[in-house]
């Protein structure tokens, strides 16, 4: 109890919240839909999905303006890898709610302007910042392996033979002793390789079942929660 009151009391826990309920609802809805069930309830499970995504909509309206002010500190890093990918996932993300704003405020009717154009720019945007997380993911882990590579497998082994005096059980405890010891770049990987499949199926690039798009979103969103309540678990600097 006390863990769900320490989340619930961040704003950014609820939107986390929110968002793992509304990808559940989606995995929900779609495998209900595709074994025939009543229909009514499936449509009541889709009202409560986009209820979800208009209540995260709400809760993160001017964020955009925190995210750009977060840029101007990342800028200063003095690691050239970790200052670009990191300034252009935080300007691509605050293009990304901006342009999230637009398509909310003309869903609910303030504004005229193409909805459906500004959903496609949303997700543009939300791609890149994806990619730029997970360019900076593959730097750290990289960085790792190369401290560690003494003891890991490398590629060359397989050419020259040397594999046969390999200790491949060795090598996987140590595999698994580094993942345990960098639980915050594995985490922030597996939450960035599960949202990269959303803006690119809302794009068209892949053709996931909203049930695999739902999966993916609960996944990441629990990857999330999970550094909300165990700080330690969240890759810094971020």
């Amino acid at each position: 109890m006390d863990i769900i009151i320490k989340v619930n009391n961040q704003s950014n826990g609820r939107d986390k919240i929110a968002r793992l309920c509304q990808y559940t609802s989606r995995l929900i809805w779609h495998q209900l839909e595709s074994r025939n069930v009543n229909k009514y309830s499936v449509d009541r499970i889709k009202s409560l999905e986009n209820a979800l995504s208009s209540f995260r909509k709400v809760l993160r309206m001017g964020r955009c303006v925190d995210i750009i002010y977060m840029a101007l500190n990342t800028m200063t890093i003095e690691d050239p890898v970790l200052r670009i990918s990191l300034t252009v996932s935080k300007l691509a993300h605050a293009l990304y709610l901006y342009a999230d704003h637009i398509v909310w405020l003309t869903k609910s009717g303030f504004l005229k302007t193409d909805s459906d154009n500004w959903n496609k720019t949303a997700n543009r945007f939300w791609l890149l910042s994806i990619i730029a997380n997970l360019a900076r993911d593959f730097y750290e882990i990289l960085h790792i392996l190369e401290l560690n590579s003494s003891v890991l497998l490398k590629p060359s082994s397989l050419i020259s033979g040397s594999i046969k005096n390999f200790d491949l059980h060795a090598s996987m405890r140590h595999m698994y002793a580094l993942v345990n010891c960098h639980k915050d770049i594995f985490i922030d990987t597996l939450k960035n390789s599960c949202d990269l499949f959303i803006p690119l199926t809302a794009l068209g690039f892949t053709k996931l079942s909203p049930s695999a798009v739902g999966a993916l979103g609960a996944i990441s969103s629990i990857a999330a929660l999970v550094t909300l309540i165990k700080p330690i678990t969240k890759l810094v600097p971020a």
